[in-house]
């Protein structure tokens, strides 16, 4: 496994390179030095292209690779329009502050401005970054950060999120958007899929195979199959587990491809709300009163009795429908955070969020 560090841009007599380069190598045998020698007078450094004029000064404007190709987020695209100015604000901030010399700035910004205007990007666009530029630059900072709340971050819906915006900022609450229906969302899938038994970190519904209307939900960090076989037997510290009770009074049983994978969530105290929740809407029968770790605020209640039942609690799931319970089939609760708004279901429940 490899890691890189920092480019180093170093002054160097030309005799003295090669013996210097096999130095530094020798130093560790598992820390290895690449070097790039200038070319035509030029050396690329990070985004800088770092010419060497005749008279030995330098002379620095912006590196693009060969396989550069223009290509920005197009203006056209479900996307914050905040996060598109930003690309001509950031484009437009390295025109003015990487090249060295005026030419080479003006060379530039004519280059941007070109590039924009084929990935869509309207006259009245760049105006608006720039204006947008000179009102951050003369509003002070704000230092009464102990009398606001800290900020949320919602999916963006256009017409939707600026509205709910515009409720948030008449409490000093600031939101943030996150695009999450993107191209890369849907097709880039580096890592194989887990498969369902090995889950972990989720909050799940148990249905016996039997015609039984009995359920119950739960929550756990375990691997699901660890849990489920957990609840298979009795234990032999503490009280035995509802499940395992209901399976030994009933003679029933129960497969884990049956068992329903409603919410993934890592952090420990996030996943006991969204089992309380899955527990609220669904009520099911094998929970004992009280045994939830979190206890939800009487304020959810009215949002809470609103929503329908998601598990048909005299059925199964067969083979189209365990796609979705490897997934989601429940609310689609979602704390106020990016990870978990990544994964976000225009789903009733998905419009509660927590300003932690």
């Amino acid at each position: 496994m490899g890691s890189h560090v920092d480019n180093t841009w170093v002054k160097i007599k030309t005799q003295e390179v090669e013996s210097f380069t096999a130095h530094i190598n020798a130093v560790d045998k598992n820390i290895k030095f690449t070097r790039e020698d200038t070319k035509d007078n030029c050396l690329p450094f990070l985004d800088c292209a770092v010419h060497i004029e005749e008279n030995g000064n330098l002379n620095i404007e912006v590196y693009r690779k060969p396989t550069h190709t223009d290509q920005y987020l197009l203006f056209d695209s479900h996307h914050p329009l905040e996060h598109k100015l930003g690309v001509i604000r950031t484009l437009h901030h390295r025109a003015e502050h990487v090249p060295s010399k005026p030419e080479g700035k003006k060379k530039e910004h004519t280059h941007v401005k070109e590039a924009l205007k084929t990935c869509g990007y309207p006259n009245w666009a760049f105006i608006k970054s720039a204006k947008s530029h000179r009102k951050e630059d003369q509003t002070p900072a704000r230092e009464d950060k102990k009398d606001r709340c800290n900020n949320i971050v919602i999916p963006y819906v256009a017409g939707v999120s600026e509205k709910l915006r515009r409720v948030f900022s008449k409490h000093d609450i600031p939101v943030y958007f996150r695009p999450s229906n993107t191209l890369r969302h849907k097709l880039v899938h580096p890592k194989d899929k887990t498969p369902k038994h090995r889950l972990n970190n989720v909050v799940y519904a148990v249905q016996c195979s039997e015609e039984c209307p009995d359920l119950y939900i739960g929550e756990t960090k375990q691997p699901l199959h660890k849990r489920m076989a957990q609840h298979r037997r009795a234990t032999s510290t503490g009280q035995d587990s509802a499940v395992h009770l209901h399976l030994k009074d009933k003679g029933h049983s129960f497969e884990d491809a049956n068992v329903h994978i409603l919410d993934r969530e890592d952090r420990w105290f996030e996943r006991g709300v969204k089992e309380a929740i899955y527990v609220h809407c669904e009520r099911p029968s094998l929970n004992r009163g009280g045994c939830l770790r979190h206890q939800l605020s009487a304020i959810y209640n009215p949002v809470l009795r609103s929503l329908p039942r998601r598990l048909n609690t005299h059925s199964h799931p067969g083979p189209s429908d365990l796609r979705k319970s490897h997934d989601r089939v429940g609310p689609g609760f979602t704390m106020s955070s990016p990870e978990t708004l990544a994964d976000w279901d225009p789903h009733p429940l998905s419009h509660l969020g927590s300003c932690d």
